[in-house]
Order: C-alpha cells, then structure tokens, then sequence
C-alpha cells in the first residue's frame, strides 16, 4: 500500500477548523418536481453534474435572482420592501428550471432560515470516466491525492466523479460512532467522506482504522483530539477497485 505522508497533506491541505457536512442536496433526474431546500439569506448554488447550464428559466416576479456560471446556478431570494418600510424575504416555493447537460431538472426551491447550500444535480447514470481521467491524470500522483481530499472537503465535486450519499453506519466500538456519510468515485480513485463521533475524550490516529479500510491510499482526520460529543470528518481515499 503506498500512503501518502501526513506532513504532505498539512502542507497541500488547509483545514482552518472542524465544521460539520454543509448537507448537499442530491437531486436524481426526473421528469417531474424536485423539493430541495434553499437559504432564506445567503447565496445557494447549484451543480451540474457532468456538463454546463445552457439555460434556466424562472419568474423574476418571484423576488429571485439567479446567475449562471458554467456549470453553475446561483440563486439569491430579494427582500421585499413592505408598506411599512420593512424588507422581508418571503417563504413561499419558488419553481426554476435548470437545463443540465441537455437534462431539464424541475426544481422546487423552499426557502429554510438555513446556510447558504449547494444543490446537486445527479443525471440518468452513463458509464464515462474520461473527465475523471484526465482530472487524475493532470497532476502526479500526491498531488492529486491532495486535491481529491480539498476538494472533498469543500464539497466541490470534481468533474467526471460520481457522487452518491449513503449515510450509513461503517461500525460502532465502544470509543467512538463512525458512519460513511459520502461517497465520490472517478475513473482511478473513491474518496470517501466519514463521520466520527466520540463517546469517550479521545486523540484519533489514521493508523487505527486500516483494518476497517479497503485499498486506502490516504487518510486524513479533520481533528485528531475530540471530546465526549464532538463530530469530525475523515477523508479516505482508496483505489477504484472496479477498474
């Protein structure tokens, strides 16, 4: 197994703190309404998938500004000015097509008093890594190590990989909860996303959990040192078996 050194991913990978998953919100293809949850106050972003955003089409009546970028849909609700001088941002659904990939999604938009959050948009499954290939093929090997768990943190899906939630529990032992939260595969590489949550004050060691791994390549631990209580993130990134 070749790991990649500790000392390389503090210096290629900055984790400012410990903060929870932002819950990005997968949206499966469909050819009907998708409900999906927006912020009320900031700016929410939405992903295609494998391709860019050629067109979205909403009404500007519906106190709603929406920009494009690439692969990108940005969505900010506009406060209402009232009879009273007050501006207010509505909480009523609002409707937005976006056309992905050359996919129409319909979605739903309800705005929540939540943080800003990114929508992302999953297209019928097609059998293509050649974006993901050329994503892993850019850089040599560490550093695209380096930049699979940046990116993984940031929740920026790179392009080509494959995103699916599972939220499920990887094991329970008497120190800690561990569930496998996120799972992004590409052409050579998984990287996955796990949440911890210690029962007991704790320092955690990449070493411990390899005999739970299959085929990893790096570890990396959000906090290493938790309390009773606290919740970190673990980033592994393993070799695509399938391939």
């Amino acid at each position: 197994m070749r790991k990649l050194s500790l000392a390389l991913l503090a210096a290629s990978v900055v984790f400012a703190s410990d903060v929870p998953p932002k819950g990005v919100q997968v949206v499966e293809f469909s050819h009907g309404w998708s409900v999906v949850y927006i912020s009320m106050g900031d700016v929410n972003r939405i992903v295609c998938e494998k391709g860019n955003v050629s067109t979205v089409v909403y009404s500007q009546e519906k106190e709603m500004q929406v920009k494009t970028e690439g692969r990108n849909v940005f969505v900010k609700l506009v406060p209402k000015e009232e009879i009273d001088g007050k501006k207010v941002i509505s909480d009523y659904p609002r409707e937005l097509y976006v056309e992905c990939a050359g996919e129409f999604f319909q979605l739903l938009l309800y705005p929540k008093s939540i943080p800003a959050t990114t929508i992302y948009l999953k297209l019928p499954y097609k059998k293509d890594t050649t974006k993901a290939r050329a994503f892993e093929r850019a850089s040599p090997f560490e550093e695209t190590i380096a930049k699979l768990i940046k990116v993984a943190y940031l929740e920026e899906i790179p392009d080509g990989y494959d995103v699916e939630m599972v939220n499920k529990p990887a094991g329970s032992f008497r120190e800690l909860d561990l569930v496998l939260y996120r799972r992004y595969t590409g052409d050579r590489f998984v990287v996955e996303e796990y949440l911890i949550t210690a029962k007991l004050n704790l320092e955690l060691s990449e070493a411990s959990f390899l005999p739970y791994l299959k085929n990893p390549v790096a570890i990396s631990i959000v906090k290493p040192i938790l309390k009773e209580g606290e919740t970190t993130r673990m980033f592994v990134v393993s070799i695509n078996s399938e391939n």
